[in-house]
């Protein structure tokens, strides 16, 4: 036993330390690296297939709240569309009441111009005609309180007479219509 020790030690070797380092590891540990080299590989399959599999959901929930998104987003124009449209319409029949308005209130001063001229003219014509009228009963009863001044001073009445003549000539003024 001694002998074969003496050779492998005494014998020059042509294997560098690093080799014979490596072989004494697979020697050692050979068995329980391969182990752990299929672990970490299975670990890594794993790992990939976890984040293929998360990429992916991302993806698709990415995508469902992009699709959500535009879908909320064109419902929402749709709606500012109608509301849109709705404000137009109501604002087109403001301006048409408003035109319409404008129009009858055009007419209606128009209307109401001309009915004050002829109110006017009319009231105009009444005023002349009463006056007319009005000093025509004046002339009458100046004439007739003249004459009968003129009665009462060419002859003596008595005052009883001149009462009743009064009182007559007031009944008269009374009852002429105007």
């Amino acid at each position: 036993m001694s002998d074969k020790k003496s050779t492998t030690l005494s014998k020059p070797s042509s294997v560098s330390p690093s080799d014979e380092l490596n072989q004494l590891r697979q020697i050692v540990f050979g068995d329980a690296q391969r182990a752990l080299e299929v672990q970490l590989a299975q670990l890594q399959a794993s790992l990939d297939k976890g984040l293929s599999a998360l990429h992916s959901e991302f993806s698709d929930k990415l995508q469902k709240m992009h699709a959500e998104m535009d879908q909320s987003l064109s419902e929402l124009e749709d709606r500012i569309q109608y509301v849109d449209k709705q404000h137009d319409d109501k604002d087109d029949i403001v301006h048409k009441e408003l035109d319409s308005l404008a129009a009858e209130q055009d007419t209606f001063a128009l209307g109401t111009d001309k009915q004050l001229q002829e109110l006017n003219h009319a009231l105009e014509q009444e005023t002349q005609a009463l006056s007319s009228h009005f000093n025509k009963q004046l002339a009458v009863l100046k004439a007739q309180l003249e004459q009968v001044s003129a009665d009462l001073s060419s002859s003596k009445t008595d005052r009883k007479t001149l009462a009743k003549l009064l009182a007559t000539m007031a009944t008269n003024l009374e009852d002429d219509p105007q």
